[in-house]
């Protein structure tokens, strides 16, 4: 469990100290915290390890990406899903981009999981999600839904995450 919150405390001090240069060119809001629920796809991880899981996580976005008719952004994140039997940590690069309330995302990396089994497993994650502005508030709060995945541990860490998330 330690190597597991180290990687987490590691990935999120890397997040955390990308270049102050990188605020310049990517605007406003390039740090996202997020928290909620994530729900596992597989039958077999919900007997085991609980239908409904804590999901937390932290991105921030460190290069624009313009092209005609399309805004977007490069971020670097790291979150956390799971419980006292399964886990997993997927530390990803997503292209995010914001069309008036909405936002949409999709992303790449490797993530660093406990299985059913209590075996450490590395692997391929991916996801692709979507979120709402929350109000015409100055606060910046969205509701969101993401579908995440996993190889190399059977499906057993695909599900939907639906989280609230502060950009700032």
């Amino acid at each position: 469990m330690r190597k597991w919150w180290t990687m987490l405390v590691l990935a999120v001090a890397i997040t955390a100290v990308l270049p102050a240069a990188a605020q310049e060119e990517t605007g406003n809001n390039n740090l996202c915290v997020r928290a909620g629920v994530f729900f596992p796809q597989k039958s077999d991880t919900r007997d085991v390890a609980d239908k409904a899981w804590f999901t937390a996580g932290i991105e921030y976005a460190f290069q624009p990406l313009v092209a005609p008719g399309f805004e977007g952004k490069w971020t670097l994140s790291a979150d956390f899903m799971g419980n006292k039997t399964m886990q997993n940590v997927p530390v990803q690069v997503n292209l995010v981009s914001m069309f008036n309330r909405f936002t949409w995302s999709v992303g790449a990396g490797i993530g660093f999981a406990k299985d059913v089994n209590g075996e450490a497993k590395t692997g391929l994650t991916y996801s692709v999600g979507v979120g709402a502005a929350l109000g015409n508030t100055s606060v910046p709060l969205e509701i969101g839904v993401m579908w995440r995945g996993m190889t190399n541990v059977n499906n057993q860490l695909d599900g939907v995450a639906v989280h609230l998330q502060l950009r700032f």
